[in-house]
């Protein structure tokens, strides 16, 4: 028994002995990584345990944690993942393999050697890999070569980049900035609970903005390499990559544009050359808007805040011109003070008001519904006088203007949530402008003088008269879902709320037959050769630049197919020279063709 008792002590203290051996190996690998190397480091000027701390925590950030946004198919319109190689900056012996190793790596990445030494000879702090300041997305093959290099100072890595260089819906979208006033402001809790700097990006504008509280996520994904003082990688250390774990962030944010036809309207802004306007389409059944384009074109990822533009023209209010006529036909139908049939004279000129006609030496005698096929000034500048200016103004808010129309609502307990961030309301008349005054009411009657709206607003009037005069609350998002694909809020089609009536249904579908007029026979007739039945009313609002030099903006508003409705759509382009040949009807037609072939 004591023989045995001996025996296990003698094995306790032999396993001691080792415990102890082992810890003095790891004291003198610590003192070597700490201490040994002193004799560098001290011509380094480097701080010891500050440093042993800080290069192990130097990193990269791959995935800044915020949420994305989704096409109504689930295509998604942020947050892009390539595989791309992140060079850390290590310090190691001169040695002649060197050369081979830079010269090999530059051949696997396609580029010459000095492209690539420059790029590693500059770094500071860990990088991906780019070009003239662009990540170069590696292919597979680049992949298992770079990987079989063993090297620890280059790592594979999943970047997800918020924006493409080219982002689509990039006006709808926005940006995300640094803006430390309203970080303080508004974001008080996240600031002392430490989820927030003053340096961190928020949302600027758009939809970032507008959903930012809910986008920005629980933390970083990101990947760091293992050095000691002198950058060297601290061997059977590799890069690691550090992610928070969690099933429910970030969120999805679930629009309703369709991600195809977006970018096929965009581009063909571009072939038109669009320097600036606005198109919207909306679903004619429920007015979710399917694409919002804008122009001039914005880069969320370099922004001008003073060039302004990353404004969304779609949502600004502007002169409106002709496809006002809209509100003044639906006015004097409701009222009764002119039949569709009645005659009119159109000489060119209503001299009392100073008022002329587009056509200058007049349409001659025209009536009622003929004169909105032709668009003819006069003809509503005299219906204009038997209206009052305050009918104009509330048939007007029965069809949507002069009326915040985006979806608004509650939403996580923000009773006055907006999707649409920037969305402006437009007028009718000024304030202080004599609104009962005659010449006021034929400016007012053809969408001139003070009259202002949005394009938003312009595809919206043409879903209400679709929807018999119901006027629908367009909606941009449609649901907010976890990212383990639980929906987090939903929201439901809806009404503009505190609108002073409608229009009749009958006043409706006669303006809808009045439109197919103006493709058939009127200022409309170069869309008959658009790929399916088309129907709308055109308008040319006469501007003015800050000299003073005279412009117009060219509109076009209207809805296809015919027969069956499925879109409505604005589209607007501003500023153009007053004698510069249309390009909204080109546009217009390019618009219902990428429509028509979507199906």
């Amino acid at each position: 028994m004591k023989d045995g008792e001996a025996l296990k002590k003698h094995r306790l203290f032999y396993i001691l002995i080792g415990v102890i051996g082992l810890l003095a190996v790891l004291n003198i690998r610590l003192f070597w990584i700490q201490v040994a190397a002193s004799r560098n480091w001290t011509e380094h000027g480097i701080d010891l345990v500050e440093n042993s701390v800080i290069q192990r925590e130097k990193g990269i950030v791959l995935d800044s944690g915020r949420g994305d946004f989704y096409d109504r198919s689930g295509k998604a319109l942020t947050g892009r993942e390539t595989q791309v190689l992140t060079v850390f900056p290590v310090r190691k012996e001169a040695s002649l393999k060197d050369g081979e190793i830079n010269a090999t790596i530059a051949r696997i990445l396609q580029v010459a050697e000095p492209v690539w030494t420059s790029f590693v000879e500059s770094l500071k702090a860990p990088q991906v890999w780019a070009v003239e300041g662009k990540h170069i997305p590696l292919n597979d093959a680049q992949i298992a070569q770079i990987t079989a290099l063993g090297l620890p100072q280059l790592t594979v890595s999943r970047l997800k980049e918020r924006y493409d260089n080219v982002q689509t819906a990039s006006h709808v979208i926005g940006f995300i900035s640094q803006d430390p006033e309203r970080i303080s402001r508004q974001y008080t809790n996240q600031i002392h609970q430490g989820e927030l700097q003053l340096t961190s990006r928020i949302g600027g504008a758009g939809l970032e903005r507008t959903f930012d509280p809910w986008l920005q996520g629980i933390g970083a994904t990101s990947v760091s390499l293992f050095t000691d003082a002198l950058k060297r990688p601290l061997p059977g250390l590799d890069a690691r990559i550090v992610t928070p774990r969690n099933d429910y962030y970030p969120v999805k944010v679930m629009t309703t544009l369709d991600a195809t036809i977006q970018l096929k309207i965009e581009k063909a802004m571009a072939k038109l050359q669009i320097k600036e306007g606005a198109v919207v389409v909306l679903d004619a059944a429920n007015a979710d808007v399917i694409a919002m384009a804008s122009r001039p074109e914005f880069n969320p990822q370099h922004i001008d805040l003073q060039n302004g533009a990353w404004a969304n023209r779609a949502l600004k209010a502007t002169a409106p011109g002709s496809i006002f006529k809209t509100v003044t036909a639906a006015a004097a139908l409701e009222e009764h003070v002119a039949k569709p049939d009645e005659m009119f004279e159109c000489n060119g000129v209503l001299g009392k008001y100073g008022l002329t006609c587009w056509n200058k030496q007049g349409h001659g005698r025209i009536s009622f519904r003929e004169g909105y096929a032709e668009s003819c000034n006069i003809v509503f500048a005299k219906i204009a006088e038997r209206l009052k200016g305050v009918s104009l103004d509330n048939y007007a808010n029965r069809l949507g203007l002069n009326v915040e129309v985006g979806w608004q609502g509650e939403f996580m307990q923000d009773a006055h949530f907006k999707e649409l961030d920037g969305e402006e309301k437009g007028q009718i008349f000024a304030d202080s402008t004599p609104r009962e005054d005659g010449g006021v009411r034929a400016q007012s009657a053809i969408g001139q003088r003070d009259v202002m709206i949005t394009p938003l607003q312009a595809a919206n009037m043409v879903v209400t008269l679709l929807q018999k005069g119901k006027v629908l609350s367009p909606r941009i998002v449609k649901e907010v879902r976890f990212q383990n694909g639980r929906l987090m809020e939903a929201f439901d089609e809806k009404s503009v709320k505190g609108l002073s009536n409608s229009i009749s249904s009958g006043t409706a579908a006669r303006l809808l037959s009045w439109m197919n007029d103006v493709v058939d026979h009127g200022t409309g007739t170069a869309l008959r050769s658009a790929k399916w039945p088309i129907a709308g009313k055109s308008g040319t609002a006469q501007t003015a630049d800050k000299e003073g030099v005279p412009q117009v903006n060219q509109w076009f508003i209207g809805y296809g197919p015919v027969k069956q409705p499925r879109y409505a759509a604005a589209v607007m382009v501003q500023n153009m020279p007053e004698t510069s040949a249309s390009k909204s009807l080109p546009l217009f037609k390019e618009v219902m063709d990428i429509l028509a072939t979507a199906q």
